[in-house]
């Protein structure tokens, strides 16, 4: 049960990681605006934007999503090295980090009115399902 807990962990931090990297690459690469604006605000709304405020979303997604790879990679380290070996620590360092960004999501989430409810729901069930079979596969073998 370790091993599926620690791959379905790997799943949802390697969905992250490359949904994060690639806001990064269409940002700084590709001059593209944060997906967030449109999905908070219409195509015209977004045009709209004063070049000041488009730069400090632009800043912010940037910051984010860098902070979200480096603790995806971080993550995958701790699932692999850690948890799937057994080693109990990991599982609370999981359990807490991704729980923290987890519930973080949902908060952000009601600042937009609950447009991305829906990923944040999967996120979760996939998160709870993989720390659950973690935790049976250290604690009730």
């Amino acid at each position: 049960m370790l091993k599926v807990g620690a791959v379905i962990l790997t799943i949802v931090a390697v969905f992250s990681l490359l949904l994060a990297a690639g806001i990064l690459i269409s940002i700084i690469f590709f001059g593209k605006n944060p997906p967030i604006l449109y999905v908070s605000m219409g195509q015209s709304e977004v045009a709209n934007l004063d070049k000041p405020v488009l730069a400090t979303f632009k800043s912010l997604a940037i910051y984010f999503n860098a902070a979200v790879v480096t603790s995806c990679i971080g993550g995958l380290f701790i699932i692999w090295m850690g948890l799937a070996q057994g080693q109990k620590w990991a599982f609370w360092e999981v359990l807490i980090t991704a729980g923290i960004g987890l519930v973080s999501g949902f908060v952000a989430d009601s600042f937009i009115g609950g447009k991305t409810l829906g990923v944040n729901i999967v996120f979760t069930i996939l998160y709870f399902l993989g720390i659950g079979l973690s935790y049976f596969g250290l604690w009730m073998r």
